[in-house]
């Protein structure tokens, strides 16, 4: 007998339904180039594998340019996003202009730093490049293939999370900045990153 393999697909949608969300969730469009100015609106963290930030001379800072140490911390961080999908009816936003792009060289770059299951996914999504920006994930490989790809620097933009609502925003070095809108979801998410092994700083 043979079964058919299904790879996930984001589906596209309009901006326009952001003005439905919440007061994060509204500026979700314009999150990863504003996120500097919007921190200061919102309730904001840093979601980091170090409890503090380290200090130039610190020997752990050298930890980050370990390929080993970074991989293994991904478990934590797809943890703690695994935890939120659930808790947010098992779908979240992504907003990234990546799939826009028709860079062709980039493409093929990006495939060759990519695992064999994060090419297949990142292959398959090749056909929403139409310019579009915001797509919905409903299936948790796509969340981890995202989460993923902040994590290795490979594909950046801004998650969103739309019930208990949380905006995890593209960075560097494992530290990926955190937006929520209370100070209770702030609590809240700040104590699923500590069962996952992670700070919220």
């Amino acid at each position: 007998m043979r079964y058919e393999c299904t790879i996930p697909l984001m589906k596209v949608q309009d901006p326009a339904i952001c003005k439905g969300f919440g007061a994060l969730g509204k500026v979700l469009p314009n999150l990863p180039q504003s996120y500097e100015e919007l921190r200061d609106f919102f309730e904001h963290s840093i979601l980091d594998v170090f409890p503090a930030l380290l200090e130039k001379d610190d020997p752990k800072l050298d930890l980050l340019d370990c390929e080993y140490f970074r991989l293994s911390a991904e478990k934590s961080y797809l943890a703690f996003a695994r935890r939120a999908f659930e808790e947010n009816g098992g779908h979240c936003y992504w907003v990234t202009d990546e799939f826009g792009k028709t860079d062709m060289q980039r493409y093929l770059y990006l495939l060759k730093l990519m695992d064999r299951i994060d090419e297949q996914i990142y292959t398959r999504q090749f056909d929403l490049r139409e310019g579009h920006s915001l797509y919905r994930i409903d299936d948790l490989e796509i969340l981890e293939f995202a989460i993923r790809s902040f994590l290795r620097e490979l594909i950046g933009g801004a998650l969103f999370f739309e019930i208990r609502p949380m905006a995890i925003v593209y960075s560097y070095d494992l530290s990926l900045p955190i937006l929520t809108e209370t100070a209770e979801d702030t609590a809240h998410y700040r104590e699923i990153a500590r069962s996952s092994g992670l700070f919220f700083r």
